[in-house]
């Protein structure tokens, strides 16, 4: 028995040409495009261009840097937080009637709070700040609506708070 080795017909090998030349068609033109562009923004010299000085490379933070800024800045954050507290007990306080009296809840914060500072590798925003930190439910129960927020609040549940922030131009930012 004689065995040879066949061909593709023409069609299948034109059929697959083409559809190559369909994929391939529109990511060259993208290429052309991009490069089309790029050759456009580059900005003519002039006299003011060379004349006028580099503004210099802003200075590179360390980490240890960038831990202590973080440091004041959730300082700040967990104060105004302690201001949103005052609010949500006194104008926020989620009141409800049940047969054993009246009971008020609202959201408060624990001041203990762990900070992780990372490296991104970005020039644009080098680090982030995670912040975490302890939301706690307070309640009172009363015998009326006025009794119930005048306290004393008991913590009836707490959960774990974690914020991202991002260092961006030289200071932390939400």
């Amino acid at each position: 028995m004689h065995v040879s080795a066949t061909r593709p017909p023409r069609s299948l090998a034109f059929f697959s040409s083409f559809i190559s030349l369909l994929i391939l068609a529109p990511l060259l033109a993208l290429a052309a495009e991009r490069g089309a562009a790029k050759a456009a923004r580059k900005p003519a010299k002039t006299k003011s261009a060379t004349s006028a000085p580099a503004a210099p490379a802003p200075a590179a933070i360390t980490e240890d840097a960038a831990l202590a800024s973080f440091e004041t800045f959730t300082i700040e954050w967990m104060q105004k937080l302690a201001g949103t507290e005052e609010f949500q007990r006194t104008q926020r306080a989620q009141v409800t009637e049940s047969p054993e009296g009246v009971s008020a809840e609202y959201v408060g914060y624990l001041p203990h709070r762990y900070l992780i500072v990372k490296k991104t590798g970005s020039t644009i925003t080098p680090f982030i700040g995670i912040l975490t930190y302890f939301e706690q439910t307070l309640q009172c129960v009363g015998k009326t609506r006025e009794e119930a927020l005048q306290g004393p609040w008991h913590q009836i549940d707490t959960r774990q708070v974690s914020e991202i922030f991002r260092f961006t131009k030289g200071k932390w930012e939400y």
